[in-house]
């Protein structure tokens, strides 16, 4: 016999022993057994048994069934979170309540309120409805009071129904103030008739307010107990015998200026690290094969940092003169962590620019990788080169710093001693950089020059003990070019600012915030808001200028703030805490008077920048050119511009991807000031002039 696939096989090697009359026979007795289908129902071939047979049961009267009520039927008990319904006599056959808070809500009325996204902070979109619907709450009409009366009937109904066992509307809740008196529940708030923060939620732990209505800081008047207390504390300050005053002091340069090794060697000669730890610092770099490391190991802690020799992130110490406590910002220099600077010079009073002055060292940070100076003096200024060449981190730190807010700057020329502390070296130096600082608005008057060597700690504390060094160099040393800045006026009188530049875990496991207040005062006790996200939360502690339980912290102080009743989802830096009843403005667009730095293209409408303002980062684009500006006067020219150029002053529209917390420049410079920066590159800097919530 042939098989499947064409395989032979011998037919006897299967035989059962039985004939197919034999099978026939098996199915006529099973015919017999099982009774014909009836009309209708399955084949014969495909039943296979006979089903059970179902015991009969009987059935109820057609006659009762049809004259008794479908109420009688349900069992009294069918509700049991709504036993009210016994007491009033509820007919759930009538229309729900709801229906009509439904039909109240869909007839116009506008919601309150900024829904957030999953990131908490809310989308331009969501941003652009909210200040639709403030407009049509400012200017009610009609209908909107017909909707309100509407809603308020349905929400009186709904209450008389008496669901004590409903979990989200217990009395406690509605005693406790959660929900207003207009019903609209937990998470909205609506503005008091003084522009006050309004409703309050405490849900989960935690005081979020989802909407707040700015109010101009002119209408500021400060709580009388905080008044008393930051008149004692300045009192104090001026009675001090030392007259010692914060100051943040910001470092900067071009990357391997020697920034991070001379500031460790200033810190161990001001007796701030000891000697055993400058021991373990030059052992292991020298294991690491860094020996030269070993100062800067005092700052870069990171083990990023000293595998790779450049500074990462900004790093934060402290030290005291005998004129100031300084607060100590070493930034990076490298071009891939500009924005890491820019958040430690948005912080800072002064700054030192760190110079190379070893051969060649200059012209790199200065010019440009690779770059000379007999090609590129036509670049000094920083404007107008038209070769698309803007130089290295030296140019690009001091144009950042400038626009920042930084007035006060010192030049420290460094390793020196590569060049037999040549003053020709120094004055070369000095003569193409005072141009430079002078044209990115920098006072020759408030600018001073000093040389130094951070390895052999010469001219840092004491004077030069070098020859060839102090022949020729009688001038301040860097101690004494430090207690030569003047700190800034602390802006008390404002409402609290505080720019959060780092959030964290606290030692007791309490949200903390690290910054610096540009506004106000701070003390334990007192409720703040975050923005984005306008949630309210409580101080619980203080630790300002590295010294822990502060009673106070005033603007100017670097402090970190132990918070409690607000989401860690809020706190991230660029967030800014502020009071709650004078919240800062929430941009989803800003107007922007820039200056145009060296570009190599010019710059269109739709251009994508990164803007950086104050400790925030945000991606966003140009969304319009909206005229020049008069470089001298700043006053705009009729003429709309079709693109920028390099060295021009201009009005710009920025759009940014998430709102982002700025003030105007006039209100408060240093939440007014912002810098866009496009691949690597700062392409412009200016200064907010108007903001669209």
């Amino acid at each position: 016999m042939r098989g499947k696939g064409g395989m032979q096989f011998d037919a006897d090697v299967y035989d059962d022993g039985y004939d197919d009359d034999d099978y026939y026979d098996d199915y006529e007795d099973y015919d017999d057994a099982v009774p014909s289908p009836t009309r209708g129902s399955s084949s014969h071939k495909g039943q296979a048994k006979p089903k059970p047979a179902v015991p009969h049961k009987p059935h109820a009267p057609a006659a009762a069934a049809a004259t008794t009520h479908i109420a009688t039927l349900r069992p009294p008990n069918i509700y049991p979170l709504s036993p009210g319904q016994r007491r009033n006599s509820f007919d759930f056959n009538t229309p729900s309540p709801d229906d009509k808070a439904k039909a109240a809500m869909s007839s116009g009325r506008a919601t309150v309120g900024i829904p957030l996204a999953p990131s908490k902070t809310p989308t331009v979109k969501q941003q652009q409805q909210a200040a639709q619907a403030r407009k049509q709450q400012q200017q009610p009409s009609s209908s909107g009071l017909q909707s309100q009366h509407s809603i308020d009937e349905a929400l009186h109904e709904l209450h008389g129904l008496h669901l004590d066992q409903q979990a989200d509307t217990t009395a406690a809740e509605r005693s406790s103030g959660r929900y207003s008196s207009s019903g609209l529940g937990p998470g909205s708030s609506t503005s008091s008739s003084s522009g006050g923060p309004g409703g309050i939620s405490a849900a989960a732990g935690s005081t979020k307010q989802r909407h707040s209505v700015w109010r101009p800081l002119r209408d500021y008047h400060m709580e009388a107990d905080l008044a008393r207390d930051i008149d004692a504390a300045l009192a104090g300050e001026a009675a001090e015998p030392s007259g010692r005053r914060g100051l943040h002091l910001v470092v900067m340069g071009h990357v391997d200026a020697g920034k991070s090794t001379l500031m460790g060697r200033l810190l161990h000669d001001l007796g701030q690290v000891s000697q055993k730890e400058v021991h373990k610092n030059q052992k292991e770099a020298a294991q690491a094969g860094k020996a030269s490391f070993a100062w800067a190991w005092i700052l870069d802690e990171r083990p990023e940092e000293r595998a790779r020799g450049v500074t990462v992130d900004v790093a934060v110490a402290r030290f005291t003169t005998p004129k100031h406590d300084v607060t100590l910002l070493d930034a990076p220099g490298h071009r891939d962590f500009v924005p890491n600077m820019i958040s430690g010079a948005a912080q800072a009073d002064a700054a030192l620019l760190i110079v190379d002055g070893s051969p060649g060292g200059f012209e790199s940070g200065f010019f440009g990788e690779g770059a000379n100076s007999n090609s590129n003096n036509s670049s000094a200024l920083g404007f107008g080169a038209g070769t698309g060449d803007v130089g290295g981190q030296t140019k690009e730190h001091a144009q950042l710093a400038r626009s920042l807010g930084v007035e006060q700057l010192a030049v420290v020329i460094s390793k020196l001693d590569t060049c037999d502390y040549s003053q020709e070296r120094y004055e070369y130096i000095k003569c193409q950089l005072l141009p430079f600082l002078k044209s990115v608005g920098y006072r020759e008057s408030r600018l001073q020059w000093l040389p130094a060597v951070g390895p052999l700690g010469h001219n840092l504390v004491a004077k030069p003990s070098e020859q060839l060094l102090s022949s020729w160099w009688q001038g301040p040393t860097l101690v004494e070019a430090i207690d030569a800045f003047t700190p800034k006026l602390r802006n008390t009188g404002a409402p609290l600012r505080l720019a959060v530049h780092d959030a964290y875990k606290g030692r007791q496991g309490g949200l903390c915030v690290g910054g610096k207040l540009e506004g106000g005062a701070l003390k334990p006790g007192s409720k703040v808001m975050v923005v984005p996200g306008f949630e309210v939360g409580v101080v619980k502690s203080l630790e300002v200028n590295g010294k822990g339980h502060a009673p106070l912290a005033l603007a100017g102080d670097s402090a970190d703030v132990l918070i409690a009743g607000l989401d860690a989802a809020t706190l991230h830096a660029g967030a800014i805490l502020c009071h709650p009843d004078f919240p800062v403005r929430l941009a989803v667009k800003f107007t922007v008077q820039v200056l145009v730095l060296a570009i190599s293209l010019p710059i269109l409408k739709g251009h994508a920048v990164t803007v950086h303002a104050h400790t925030a980062r945000e991606a966003g684009v140009i969304s319009g050119l909206l005229a020049l500006c008069d470089p001298k006067t700043g006053q705009p020219k009729p003429q709309k511009p079709r693109c920028l150029l390099s060295g021009q002053t201009a009005l710009v529209e920025v759009t940014p991807v998430r709102p982002l917390a700025l003030e105007l420049f006039v209100d408060l410079k240093t939440l007014g000031r912002v810098a866009l920066r496009e691949g690597g590159r700062t392409v412009a800097v200016g200064i907010v002039t108007q903001v669209q919530e």
